[in-house]
């Protein structure tokens, strides 16, 4: 083989390898890219204030009352509240899901060591199932009494 002959071997290897690197930094870049533009789209936690509520407790052998204030914490959803426009009818849908938890609820489990822990368990779940948008998180009772 000539030397001209060698040379256009050697040349085409350089070429393809740095095509080949070319190509693969571009992948890397753009997939990069693309994960910062999916964490961007993400909103932030928001906090719900869902009230107050009064509801009767399970109990059949006497009546039993629970008195809460209950904190809601959202992510990746519009924060409801506003009063006014769709919040109205996701405020609507997460007071109900909220009472029929606690509603369900006796005296003796929310006095249980773990008591709280399951219901506020208990309330992200029911409120999840009705939202359209986002994701209940966490729960904060700001008040809890029972009688």
């Amino acid at each position: 083989m000539s030397k001209s002959g060698m040379g256009k071997i050697i040349l085409i290897a350089i070429l393809g390898v740095v095509v080949l690197l070319g190509g693969i930094g571009f992948v890397m870049f753009k997939s990069k890219g693309h994960a910062k533009s999916a964490k961007a789209e993400k909103l932030p936690a928001v906090e719900m204030q869902l009230g107050d509520f009064v509801v009767n407790l399970a109990d059949t052998s006497q009546v039993r009352y629970l008195k809460t204030t209950i904190v809601l914490e959202v992510e990746g959803g519009k924060a409801a509240g506003g009063g006014h426009g769709e919040s109205d009818g996701a405020d609507a849908k997460i007071r109900d899901a909220v009472i029929q938890v606690l509603s369900s609820k006796t005296f003796a489990q929310l006095s249980a060591p773990d008591g709280k822990e399951k219901l506020k368990k208990d309330l992200i779940a029911a409120i999840n199932e009705r939202l359209e948008e986002g994701k209940a998180v966490e729960v904060y009772f700001n008040e809890f009494a029972m009688q």
